[in-house]
């Protein structure tokens, strides 16, 4: 991490929800939104989360606390599914975990982790060279 925390948590969140374009483009998770607002939406999505799970990753100094927290957000993120089912219409962009309504939690974390100095080197656990 040369630029340091929060720059490398950025990149690795714009990366993770550019991953997902081609799924994204194809109407996966935002069926109802343009392509380009899916995109962008996972994006977000995914720079707001990816920093809890790199938070996750970095003080634990394991992979696993992220692991078992993005497989809990993929389950969450399908829930949506239910209501469809039930003859319910869910605009992902607005609702759910994957929509702006979905992102104040994370949102407010990520904050809170900033102003107390959590993304600091000084915070993470010593790692093998």
């Amino acid at each position: 991490m040369p630029l340091g925390t929060l720059p490398a948590l950025l990149v690795s969140g714009v990366i993770w929800g550019l991953w997902h374009a081609p799924l994204i483009l194809l109407g996966y998770n935002y069926p109802d939104a343009p392509g380009w607002l899916g995109l962008t939406a996972m994006v977000t999505m995914c720079v707001l989360v990816g920093a809890v799970f790199g938070w996750l990753r970095l003080r634990s100094a394991s992979v696993w606390p992220a692991a078992l927290a993005h497989a809990a957000f993929n389950g969450a993120g399908g829930t949506f599914l239910l209501f469809t089912t039930a003859g319910e219409h869910v605009d992902t962009t607005q609702a759910t975990i994957l929509g702006w309504s979905g992102w104040i939690v994370p949102l407010v974390l990520v904050v809170v982790l900033v102003a107390t100095g959590q993304f600091s080197s000084a915070k993470h656990p010593s790692r093998p060279a």
